[in-house]
């Protein structure tokens, strides 16, 4: 029988193992900040360490959240490819050299902020969530599709492993199959159990009230500690180093 994962199932550790989880409000806030300077910070000066503080906030956020193997996997990525980018930017090394310090460049400059997606799919609860923004008074029509959002990866990540076990208990694999049949084998009983759970989650929204019109009260606790307290130093640093610093 087709079931829908809950979040706990595809990232456990994240949630028993915490005593202290950050704010919803600090992660968007975080996940902004590290987006922006990601993008366009420059690849000198001040610029260049307001880029190394938003690389190493999400290795130390996934740390603090008991995923060490996560954050050395991360590390060793991000910080290869902005090594190389940076050891590569003034130089010429032809054709070759510039398609991977294009790479290197890129990967530095997308990993974190999606990194910093995975790891709030596995700290911020849906519930958390809803009432953080409401606080904030934000418009239902931004709140109700970031909520579903939030339970719905999880869902298409254990609907994605679930997959591919059945294909390697039938020996569906690469090799044997084919490219263009190996897609078809994964893709298409991956999108209908998406369908699935899509329905699922509006369902269980509409069982619980999501769309009723008016004030929703929630036992859902919200608020800043210490934690969020880092966090937001961290960014409010790194903006501070691609500003002020030259």
């Amino acid at each position: 029988m087709h079931t829908t994962a809950t979040d706990e199932e595809v990232i456990p550790a994240l949630r028993e193992d915490l005593l202290v989880r950050p704010d919803p409000r600090t992660m968007l806030a975080v996940m902004v900040v590290t987006n922006v300077i990601a993008f366009t910070a420059d690849f000198s000066g001040g610029a260049v360490w307001a880029r190394v503080v938003v690389m190493v906030v999400p290795a130390a956020l996934a740390l603090f959240a008991g995923k060490w193997q996560v954050a050395l996997a991360y590390a060793v990525v991000v910080g290869g490819a902005f090594a190389v980018d940076q050891a590569m930017l003034n130089g010429d090394y032809g054709g070759v050299g510039v398609i991977v310090a294009s790479v290197a460049g890129l990967v530095a400059r997308v990993v974190p902020g999606f990194f910093l997606i995975f790891l709030a799919a596995g700290l911020i609860r849906v519930s958390e969530l809803m009432a953080a923004l409401e606080a904030w008074h934000v418009p239902r029509q931004l709140t109700i599709p970031l909520a579903v959002i939030l339970r719905f990866l999880p869902t298409v990540h254990v609907s994605s492993v679930e997959v591919a076990r059945a294909m390697d208990a039938r020996g569906l694999t690469l090799r044997r199959v084919g490219i263009t049949s190996w897609l078809e084998y994964r893709l298409v009983p991956l999108i209908i159990s998406t369908v699935r759970s899509g329905e699922e989650l509006s369902q269980a929204a509409l069982t619980r009230g999501l769309g009723r019109p008016g004030r929703h009260t929630r036992i859902a606790k919200i608020g800043f500690g210490w934690l969020d307290a880092l966090l937001l130093l961290a960014s409010a640093g790194a903006i501070a180093l691609w500003v002020i610093v030259p």
